[in-house]
């Protein structure tokens, strides 16, 4: 007979992961699933999933986008956690849907209003956002307005993410379960082997970081009570 380690998920946690797809997104699928936590993922392309974990028993696969409302219903429910690793298009400012990840993010908080099983919602943003009451450092700001903005061309993407961060800071004493706002480094996000144990800081990190690191990371976070109703920058 085989028992759960302290490190993986009972047979009763299950994540609601939107984003899966992506370079963050992929890595926490895979390292949940690793885990033995049942995943539910909703995403508009399924044929994206990686095959090698298409047929995990542990993973539903939910087709829809931001705009079918039924299918969030259906990815949330009975989770646990819920991790929102979306974004938009990287370094194409013109075709940026601006509004349109904000307007996600607050008609997900009102189906997890009415979805009782959920613990923590998680949503990861960037070290060049401010938190939720505009708190930044002197070198994120100028790192946005210069680099981030005019070279990398990710202006809109951090401009959505802190009119999220903005609106969990405003409801987060108004919904049973709790928030984190994530701030991986400004040093950008790459694929590739996992290199550091990251960690939860008041001060940011210019260093690049890896997808898998991160996602490691945010494993941890939405069951750490400490971290609950922050916005962490993590290094």
């Amino acid at each position: 007979t085989s028992f759960p380690t302290e490190s993986n998920a009972t047979m009763t946690e299950t994540i609601a992961l939107f984003g899966a797809t992506g370079g963050t997104g992929s890595e926490i699928l895979a390292a949940a699933l690793a885990k033995d936590y049942k995943v539910r993922v909703m995403v508009r392309s399924p044929s994206k999933i990686p095959e090698e974990i298409k047929g995990n028993a542990n993973l539903t696969v939910v087709e829809g986008d931001f705009s079918k409302l039924e299918a969030v219903k259906e990815t949330v429910q009975g989770a646990d956690y819920v991790i929102s690793a979306i974004n938009g298009p990287m370094g194409k400012p013109k075709k940026f849907p601006v509004g349109e990840l904000v307007t996600f993010v607050k008609e997900l908080v009102g189906i997890l209003k009415e979805t009782p099983s959920v613990k923590v919602l998680l949503h990861q943003s960037g070290a060049l956002v401010p938190d939720g009451n505009g708190g930044t450092t002197m070198t994120m700001k100028f790192m946005r307005r210069t680099i981030a903005t005019y070279i990398i061309g990710i202006g809109p993407n951090l401009d959505e993410n802190e009119k999220i961060t903005q609106y969990l800071e405003s409801v987060k004493g108004d919904v049973a379960f709790k928030t984190i706002v994530t701030r991986p480094g400004a040093g950008g996000l790459a694929p590739g082997d996992g290199e550091k144990t990251l960690v939860a800081s008041d001060k940011p990190s210019t260093s690049a970081q890896k997808f898998k690191d991160v996602a490691a990371f945010t494993l941890e976070a939405i069951k750490d009570e400490s971290l609950y109703g922050t916005y962490p920058y993590v290094v």
